[in-house]
């Protein structure tokens, strides 16, 4: 490159200066999130790697839901990573203690959860007195475990040097698939996965997750296991089957959880910790408006102290209102494989979890004080009787183990011996059993509710704090199995903006397993899209022609969230993610379309003023509006594979960004009378259909290693292409110029914002020295100087870029001794092969 000759900064006179910079026409600009160079993912300089694969684990990412699965034969979790057998039936999330995979995150792509770790846990109680013996063939059986005795064992499975259960290796019986969209219009997502276990139950167990955007159809996670028993018993594990022609007697599955309530995902793709709000959770046993019981398991963020009123913020000490709640059900248990065949009953000849008004009469809840908590790992026993406690006098009422009674409960049961469940002998005519916490309210009142519910509409059930003191936890049971026979269980899970939204995606749930788990109407295809920056200060979005085929298509609508926006959590936030697709005029979700703010809250002034800013989760405001009829206006086929194209002007250089773009319908769609809302909230009815966000920023939807925020991880991608496989924020830094270019005039090099003005667009709110102004249209290769007036060199920055979306390069105002730079007015020279430009900054302090 030419050296600087100083004899055109003296040929510059001050006074020229000053015309030439008040000749720009430079605008002031409103202060806006900051955002910092050193933390920029597109830098080629951060740690990248190949991707963090699932290694086999069901990774769900397909909706707004974000969960993780691991099943027995999977990767073992760190609680078990020593033991000789798995008996965790099976793990959701934290497998590593580090939360660097989803653990039950809503809306995707938001950097908390509500939970340390879920799980499944599986254990059968057989009449065989010797069953699962403390030795087989004179070795010690390391499926026994002291406590439990004999009649008890968890479903274990093993396929390591030490121990091999009978099946394990058998690819028809023992098998991993990927979590993957079953189709190229990316509404469906399965993880499926199969293994044997030492009972002799073969477990096939499929997640089903939808990205449906309707009537919360994106919120939940279905789990089913179809249970087969072969009646061939490998108790010990060694791959010798020491029993044929078994008949489970009884069998219980549960899932508990630990509320965390403070879990935060940080930017390496780890967690931290951001305790103060109370981790409450429980039971909610009221009626939806048909007359059934909603039958929620819920954990929800509680107050810093009783009557505090300041609840709703899930990271508290951000101040932000979000209210995000998390549910689970047990949805039913079917004969066979056929999730519209008939109920499977318990041994009692109840249905699985009772219905219509009984619903959840059959269902066991509790939290686990000394129950379901330091022996979540290890007793079978322990587990058997949290699944089927309701059906004893106390199985599980009190949290406190000394003070359970097996014996048989008297609203249903007219005999039988305390904890042989075999021998409980109904009656003629039985009411609801009570011996689970699950209906506690029935029987103390209010009393069952020992912290605030905050939900004016919860009233039945009970509800507690959870201080690492004991899991929530719910199960079913017990069920026999002949051999030969499977049966289906179906458990779902959901998250959403206060009691009435996960109601509501518990109830899509509902209704999809009574459609057959087939989603009720044609949706057209995502759109494949993809992002690019240009030399006009703007964003092009491009995207593809799949969905235009589809019935009733419509058009397309643009959605875009950005960083240099900032957002009052109390005026908009989470309040928006059910409904905001809903608006058809471009700009801020309006009101009408915004749920709620709880009534109840009582921390106003404390949340007052406290902003945040919009990431890969949201929220989204609606850009652009392109109706089937005006496509033609924005065909553009200069990017491969791509047939559409929009450029957005209202960007700001600098800045991460997410777009999306929809596909949408006209029609009339109706969910009929098994749609059962919460409420005053989500009609049964609607005139379109549209896609969700799942292909932001030209994402999958599937899992690609990390979360779209952990730029710090050693497996964020480096690459455009695998950063938009992510999700992640695009950064607008103008596109590469080529030296032609500006030598030409078809491009300038530009700087912004200019003037420079303390607390301006890339200024830190909390760092005073923190502040920048951003460089653009830059070619592959320069050298920028910046001279004061006299013509002293304050600082040289090298510009170096293969990148065709990256022509820019921060300059953080410091001198290139280290100080910071005063007001005045500056000169830039910049030089390039071919080139160079001159021009001028002001800096206002």
């Amino acid at each position: 490159m030419k050296r600087i000759h100083m004899s055109i900064v003296w040929r510059l006179g001050l006074l020229a200066l000053v015309l030439a910079l008040l000749g720009t026409g430079s605008v002031l600009y409103a202060q806006s999130a900051s955002y910092d160079a050193d933390e920029d993912p597109y830098s080629l300089e951060k740690p990248g790697g190949v991707a963090d694969l699932p290694e086999g684990r069901g990774i769900m990412t397909g909706g707004e839901l974000w969960d993780s699965f691991g099943p027995q034969n999977g990767p073992v979790n760190y609680r078990e990573s020593a033991a000789p057998i798995v008996q965790t039936f099976v793990r959701m999330g934290n497998f590593n203690r580090l939360w660097t995979e989803p653990t039950h995150i809503w809306p995707g792509g938001w950097n908390s959860t509500n939970f340390w770790v879920k799980s499944f846990q599986a254990s059968v109680f057989s009449t065989d007195p010797n069953f699962n013996p403390a030795q087989v063939g004179g070795a010690n059986n390391p499926a026994h475990n002291a406590s439990d005795g004999p009649q008890y064992a968890k479903l274990a499975y093993a396929n390591n040097a030490t121990n091999r259960v009978a099946g394990a290796g058998d690819p028809a019986r023992d098998y991993l698939k990927e979590a993957a969209f079953t189709d190229a219009t990316r509404h469906y997502m399965v993880y499926e996965a199969a293994w044997p276990t030492n009972v002799g139950i073969d477990v096939v167990m499929k997640v089903h997750q939808w990205e449906i955007n309707w009537n919360n159809f994106n919120d939940f996670i279905i789990v089913e296991y179809q249970l087969t028993n072969t009646g061939n018993v490998d108790i010990n594990l060694d791959g010798t089957v020491e029993k044929t022609g078994n008949v489970i007697d009884a069998f219980g599955i549960v899932a508990h959880a630990e509320v965390a309530m403070s879990a935060l995902m940080n930017t390496a793709g780890t967690r931290s910790s951001r305790f103060n709000s109370g981790r409450h959770m429980g039971y909610v046993g009221d009626n939806d408006p048909s007359g059934s019981p909603w039958d929620l398991l819920v954990s929800y963020p509680g107050e810093t102290a009783s009557g505090a009123g300041d609840f709703g913020l899930n990271l508290w000490p951000e101040r932000f209102y979000t209210d995000i709640w998390s549910a689970w059900t047990w949805l039913g248990v079917k004969q066979g494989t056929n999730p519209l065949g008939a109920d499977k009953t318990t041994i009692f000849g109840s249905h699985p979890t009772g219905t219509g008004a009984e619903r959840g009469w059959y269902v066991s809840s509790g939290q686990g004080r000394g129950f379901v908590g330091d022996s979540r790992y290890a007793n079978a026993k322990d587990f058997f009787v949290a699944a089927t406690g309701t059906w004893y006098v106390d199985g599980g009422k009190e949290r406190d183990p000394a003070k359970f009674d097996l014996t048989p409960n008297p609203n249903y049961f007219d005999a039988g011996t305390p904890g042989d469940v075999t021998t409980f002998v109904p009656k003629a005519a039985p009411t609801r059993p009570n011996g689970s916490r699950t209906w506690l309210s029935d029987d103390v009142g209010a009393a069952a509710f020992e912290v605030s519910k905050f939900e004016d509409a919860w009233t039945k059930g009970w509800n507690a704090q959870a201080n690492f003191d004991g899991d929530l936890y719910s199960g079913i049971g017990p069920f026999s199995l002949g051999v030969g026979e499977t049966m289906t269980v179906y458990y779902a899970e959901a998250s959403g903006f206060r009691l009435m939204g996960v109601a509501n995606a518990i109830n899509a749930a509902r209704y999809m397993l009574a459609n057959g788990l087939q989603q009720p109407f044609t949706y057209p295809a995502v759109p494949k899209m993809k992002l690019s920056n240009t030399l006009n200060k703007t964003v092009k979005v491009s995207w593809d022609n799949a969905a235009d085929t589809g019935p009733g298509f419509a058009g397309y609508k643009i959605y875009r969230a950005n960083l240099a926006k900032r957002i009052t959590f109390l005026e908009t936030g989470v309040r928006g993610l059910s409904e905001y697709w809903r608006n058809t005029t471009p700009g801020p979700t309006p009101e009408n379309l915004l749920q709620p703010v709880n009534p109840n809250f009582q921390a106003l002034d404390f949340v007052a003023g406290k902003v945040g800013v919009p990431d890969a989760w949201g929220p989204y405001e609606l850009l652009k509006v392109i109706p089937a009829a005006e496509l033609a206006q924005y065909s553009d086929n200069s990017v491969p594979g791509f047939n559409y194209a929009y450029e957005d002007p209202s960007i700001e250089l600098g800045f991460q960004y997410w777009f999306y773009v929809s596909a949408y319908t006209s029609g009339n769609y109706d969910l009929g009378a098994n749609w059962v809302p919460y409420p005053g909230t989500n009609p049964a009815t609607s005139t379109t259909l549209e896609t969700s966000n799942v292909n932001r920023n030209g994402a999958t939807g599937t899992w690609q290693g990390t979360y779209p925020f952990a730029f710090r991880n050693s497996f964020y991608p480096k690459d455009l292409d695998g950063l938009a496989a992510i999700g992640a924020g695009f950064t607008v830094q103008s596109a590469l110029a080529s030296a032609g270019d500006l030598v030409s005039g078809a491009a300038k090099v530009g700087v912004k914002p200019n003037p420079y003005k303390k607390k301006a667009l890339f200024d830190s709110e909390t760092q005073a020295a923190d502040h920048k102004v951003i460089f653009y249209n830059l070619p592959p290769r320069a050298t920028i100087t910046i001279l004061d007036v006299s013509g002293q060199i304050i600082d040289e920055i090298k510009f170096e870029s293969n990148d065709p979306n990256n022509g820019s390069i921060f300059w953080d105002l410091f001198s290139k001794d280290g100080i910071e730079v005063a007001s005045g007015l500056y000169i830039y020279v910049v030089e390039y092969d071919g080139g160079q430009q001159v021009g001028y900054l002001s800096i206002l302090r």
